[in-house]
């Protein structure tokens, strides 16, 4: 049994939750649950299916990357949001969001994860993600089945710049408007996870190449990773809460 003040501390300095500015969502502890921990689940959103998958594991504490708490437009204890908050009292357990952070992250963050399985050698960081580059060109369609059968997703593919790629900057989740920057940057590709109306026509003029592989895909790995940091930091038992939108 672990204290939970002491999962925070840790989580809270691994990831440096106070130096790394994020303008959309509360990062750190957000629920206070009980004191002690034995286990732990983690999952990309929270939410009502979320929480309840996570007291039917019997778990203290809920880890996620999008917390409930935005600095965007705060939402009242009402709908949803009572709902949420109605069992996680009843079910005494924490949540702990980490958002911009888990994203940015050097070691276990999704963009730093997203170019280790896909042989990126990173250059350098580019928004809230990484740039850097493939061994060799390979041409974009090999690039986007690739991400296909390793994320289990179904790309939404631009593909108005070079036929073939080797400099790609992954910034995850709902992040296609850093399409420009990586226009300006002459990024070979760029993958985020979201797409729109407007960056299609934005990628078409500008001759650029855009791969949206989902938000929630490209938004898992950073999760696990830091899985695996927790167990090995604290012996509790963990567990992944899968719950995909397919978007």
């Amino acid at each position: 049994m672990v204290k939970r003040k002491d999962i925070v501390a840790f989580i809270d300095e691994f990831l440096k939750i106070e130096e790394v500015e994020d303008k959309y969502l509360h990062n750190g502890l957000i629920f206070e649950g009980r004191a002690e921990v034995n286990k732990i689940a983690f999952a990309v959103d929270s939410s009502v299916e979320v929480i309840d998958a996570a007291r039917k594991e019997k778990a203290d504490m809920i880890i996620v990357h999008h917390g409930f708490l935005s600095k965007i437009s705060p939402f009242p204890i009402t709908h949803h949001v009572k709902k949420m908050v109605k069992l996680l009292v009843e079910s005494d357990i924490s949540v702990y969001g980490v958002h911009i952070p888990l994203d940015v992250h050097e070691k276990v963050g999704n963009n730093a994860e997203l170019c280790r399985m896909f042989g990126v050698s990173v250059k350098g960081k580019f928004t809230d993600g990484y740039w850097g580059k493939l061994k060799e060109e390979i041409y974009l369609k090999d690039f986007v089945k690739d991400i296909d059968k390793k994320l289990d997703t179904r790309c939404r593919v631009f593909d108005f710049g070079k036929k073939k790629i080797k400099s790609v900057a992954f910034v995850s989740g709902g992040a296609q408007y850093d399409i420009l920057p990586a226009i300006l940057k002459d990024i070979d590709c760029f993958v985020t996870g979201e797409s729109s109306h407007s960056t299609f026509l934005i990628a078409k003029d500008a001759g650029a190449n855009m791969i949206a592989a989902g938000h929630y895909a490209t938004e898992t790995l950073g999760l696990k990773a830091l899985m695996k940091v927790v167990d090995s930091k604290f012996g509790v038992d963990t567990v992944f809460i899968d719950m995909p939108t397919g978007l």
